[in-house]
């Protein structure tokens, strides 16, 4: 099944991990695809060289249809170059994978202005801009169905922790967006769904941390970043039926996350006062650990092997989504 024949694709951060597999993934399955990807280290420094064409090369070489954008996501009129790539090369757009992502870990204690500004730049003003730039594209040439966006979000913005910091916040503002955008750009024709991948990329290889729980292992190796492939592609597919919805995935696991949801909830005759408060909180535990972003929890499926989309949609069916 070739699922995205004849659509057009933008996939930022696309020259290596996630974004090379769904790159040539959504070739695979008939996409024209833009490779962008500004050609960074993992702390958002700019390179001397850029691997986006390495990954256009690789399509092309198997008949694939791709062209190479270096713009950065971070920059208002870089992020307007990639859709224009888009439209002036293929002639349309229909997809878009907000993949480009960088890290400057730190503690709140030694956080430097430029941690900030970079990590905030490439993840929420770069999803933000990419976004605006494709949504006013749509607008201006007027509704059509199955269009998508695919964000990147993470469980370090979904399940906040300790250490999370920057990098944990914008993905949490990710979460957000994507459940505002799949209500306003409905009316596009237009699915915005976001996708937290577990797998050992070029992020996960820089801390030894992360990277000493994805371990290389004999066999099926569930962290290998081309399992997740398979789900951007669906989510970008005529085939999903999903939008304002949060995915995680993990090798051959899976998980649809529900939106905010109530804990409990109490009412009173009159104005609260801080006593009233206080024995009324006492019902429940005062838990030192945060909620989840979505502290409705997940619905999990899991399956023995690597995911395949046939799965995808056989779990679909069984959620009765």
């Amino acid at each position: 099944m070739r699922l995205l024949e004849g659509k057009v694709a933008v996939v930022t951060g696309a020259a290596s991990g996630l974004g090379r597999e769904y790159a040539i993934a959504f070739a695979q399955h008939g996409a024209s695809v833009v490779v962008n990807d500004f050609g960074a280290s993992v702390d958002g420094e700019r390179m001397q060289s850029n691997s986006a064409d390495a990954v256009v090369d690789e399509i092309l070489s198997r008949g694939g249809k791709a062209v190479a954008n270096t713009a950065s996501v971070a920059n208002w009129n870089g992020a307007k170059s990639i859709i224009d790539t888009a439209i002036e090369h293929f002639g349309r757009l229909d997809i878009v994978v907000n993949n480009a992502g960088n890290n400057r870990p730190s503690s709140l204690v030694d956080l430097a202005e430029q941690d900030v500004d970079s990590q905030i730049g490439v993840h929420l003003k770069g999803t933000l801009a990419v976004s605006h730039f494709a949504a006013a594209y749509w607008n201006e040439v007027g509704a059509e169905a199955h269009r998508a966006i695919v964000n990147t979000t993470s469980a370090a913005g979904l399940h906040p922790t300790a250490g999370g910091g920057v990098y944990g916040a914008t993905k949490s503002a990710i979460a957000a967006l994507t459940v505002s955008h799949a209500q306003e750009l409905a009316r596009l024709g237009v699915r915005v769904n976001a996708v937290a991948p577990c797998a050992r990329t070029r992020m996960v290889n820089e801390s030894p941390a992360v990277l000493a729980m994805m371990p290389k292992v004999e066999g099926f190796d569930r962290h290998a970043p081309e399992h997740v492939a398979p789900l951007v592609v669906y989510l970008a597919s005529s085939l999903c039926r999903f939008t304002g919805r949060v995915f995680a995935i993990e090798g051959p696991d899976v998980a649809i996350y529900r939106s905010f949801s109530v804990e409990q909830d109490w009412s009173t005759h009159e104005a609260w006062t801080p006593e009233a408060l206080s024995q009324s909180f006492a019902e429940i535990n005062a838990r030192s650990d945060t909620q989840a972003f979505f502290p409705g929890g997940v619905v999990r499926q899991s399956v023995p092997s690597g995911r395949t989309l046939k799965t995808l949609l056989e779990i679909e069916a069984e959620l009765n989504l």
